[in-house]
């Protein structure tokens, strides 16, 4: 057996360690034969291994994983993810695996998954994955807003009755739209410690849902009733929401949405950049904003003169020219 061998080849240097693993997986034609004994091992040491063997383990497994088939990898995810030191490559490995049987035990119960990696998953995956990390004893703030938006019903109730899902104002936003189950949003929101009881009531306003740049419109509507600020916009922004990020730029710039999407889409940068000054926000806002426009990147030359523009008009000039006709307020940049 695999396990018995290995269990003889734990010296103290973790590099005479991953070769006798190496040499022992090598021995044994069959993969997933050789992954059940050398998790064995794993799983009997876990308690008695330095970080450096740990990540021995982690180099062999990762390898013998891509060998192996759901049914065993199904078997080392259970083992894996209830270890408390998890080998860090392998985890990730079966996390992101498109398999539920072998991505679940992983994402549910690992603690050592990285953020970015659930981000990935969320953003990738479907319900039975999105259920996986909604479950989680901890989500934090950015998993959790991916949820809100992707999850389904089950989903986003797991998420909500979560108590250890750090959910934003924009994701409970979200939720607020989207769950069908008002009786469960409001059970949900009233265990929410920290919102204020007109956020809650605002929260629970039923919505109209009829299409995307309605529900868009909804959500910003919803959110200035809680209070819409320029963290907002990057949380949109950053998540690829940017219709809901450029109204919610119109509302604090003091302009048409309109106006603000035709200036999204047109080749210049100037007028983009003068109601960004207008809404008082931050050069790196203006920035995520050029980020998130359609077709090829800014020349040096656009994106310097909009930094020039954001720079050199006061926020008071900036809302003066925002709220005139778009051809005056473009010609006295």
């Amino acid at each position: 057996m695999a396990s018995a061998a290995a269990s003889r080849l734990i010296p103290p240097s973790a590099a005479a360690a991953l070769a006798d693993l190496v040499e022992e997986a090598e021995r044994v034609a069959d993969a997933a034969r050789a992954l059940d004994g050398v998790a064995d091992l794993l799983v009997a040491r876990a308690d008695d291994l330095s970080g450096l063997q740990v990540g021995a383990f982690d180099e062999v497994m990762t390898v013998l994983a891509e060998g192996a088939g759901p049914a065993s990898l199904g078997r080392l995810a259970r083992r894996v993810g209830a270890l408390p030191r998890p080998p860090r490559k392998l985890a990730r490995r079966l996390a992101c695996d498109p398999e539920a049987s072998v991505a679940v035990p992983v994402l549910a119960r690992c603690a050592a998954l990285p953020e970015e990696v659930l981000l990935h998953v969320a953003r990738s995956r479907g319900p039975v994955h999105l259920a996986a990390i909604a479950r989680r004893e901890t989500v934090a703030a950015r998993v959790a807003d991916v949820l809100a938006d992707r999850g389904d019903e089950a989903v986003m109730a797991m998420l909500l009755a979560n108590r250890g899902a750090q959910l934003s104002l924009s994701a409970l936003t979200v939720l607020s739209e989207r769950m069908q189950d008002r009786g469960r949003l409001a059970a949900g929101l009233a265990a929410r410690q920290g919102l204020l009881p007109r956020q809650r009531d605002a929260l629970l306003r039923p919505a109209a849902r009829s299409g995307p740049s309605r529900r868009a419109a909804e959500a910003v509507a919803l959110r200035i009733r809680l209070g819409l600020d320029e963290a907002d916009l990057r949380h949109w922004l950053a998540d690829g929401r940017v219709a809901e990020a450029l109204i919610g730029l119109a509302h604090l710039a003091g302009c048409p949405a309109e106006r603000v999407e035709a200036a999204h889409r047109a080749a210049g940068l100037r007028a983009l950049a003068l109601i960004v000054r207008a809404a008082d926000l931050r050069l790196s806002t203006l920035g995520a904003f050029l980020r998130a426009r359609p077709g090829p990147a800014p020349t040096p030359e656009a994106a310097g003169l909009a930094v020039q523009v954001h720079r050199t008009v006061t926020v008071a000039r900036a809302r003066t020219m925002v709220a005139e006709p778009p051809e005056a307020g473009t010609a006295a940049v």
